[in-house]
């Protein structure tokens, strides 16, 4: 049995857009050339292939209710943390999931946001084993140009910027202590 890897994303983003965003419908993903490269370049077993059907959306009405159910969800201990004065938007989760298939409907909504950060080389997203000391990683996201990609040649933490690992890694840390503290 795999274990749950642990999702991280930091964005920059106005509040404005940051609200704008997360009062937004969930949008449908398209099926498209980076997917389908990504999808591709994926080691798993009895692996199918990515169709529309398989890319969906959450069903919520918007963006602010995906956030909503992640962060009540208890066992995922999921955070949403907005800096004002950096404009930073960090996310995600320590415990988000093992099975690619589960883990489509958010790296549709992490996509989605291309239309409302700021250009930076800070906004990234990756899900990786956190807790378990494996250095594979399921997915890596990157923004640019004002439009966001999987990355299909990131397969270990040693092909992502080491600077972003110490970063991930920290602020999941970070989380868990303040989550940690919460379970006593």
């Amino acid at each position: 049995m795999s274990e749950l890897s642990s999702l991280y994303c930091k964005v920059k983003i106005s509040k404005s857009q940051l609200e704008k965003f997360l009062s937004n419908p969930v949008e449908t993903p398209e099926l498209n050339k980076n997917w389908i490269e990504w999808w591709d370049s994926l080691k798993m077993y009895s692996k199918m292939d990515l169709t529309s059907e398989l890319l969906r959306p959450y069903n919520n009405e918007n963006n602010q209710e995906v956030i909503n159910e992640w962060l009540k969800y208890d066992q995922a201990m999921a955070f949403s943390d907005y800096d004002e004065a950096t404009e930073e938007w960090h996310w995600g989760m320590l415990f988000f999931s093992e099975n690619f298939v589960e883990m489509l409907p958010m790296f549709s909504f992490i996509i989605s946001m291309e239309k409302y950060v700021t250009e930076s080389a800070e906004n990234r997203a990756i899900v990786f084993p956190f807790f378990w000391g494996d250095q594979d990683v399921s997915a890596y996201i990157y923004f640019e140009n004002g439009k966001a990609f999987l990355n299909p040649k990131v397969h270990t933490l040693n092909d992502v910027n080491s600077d972003f690992v110490e970063e991930a890694n920290d602020y999941l840390n970070k989380k868990w202590e303040e989550m940690a503290k919460d379970m006593d």
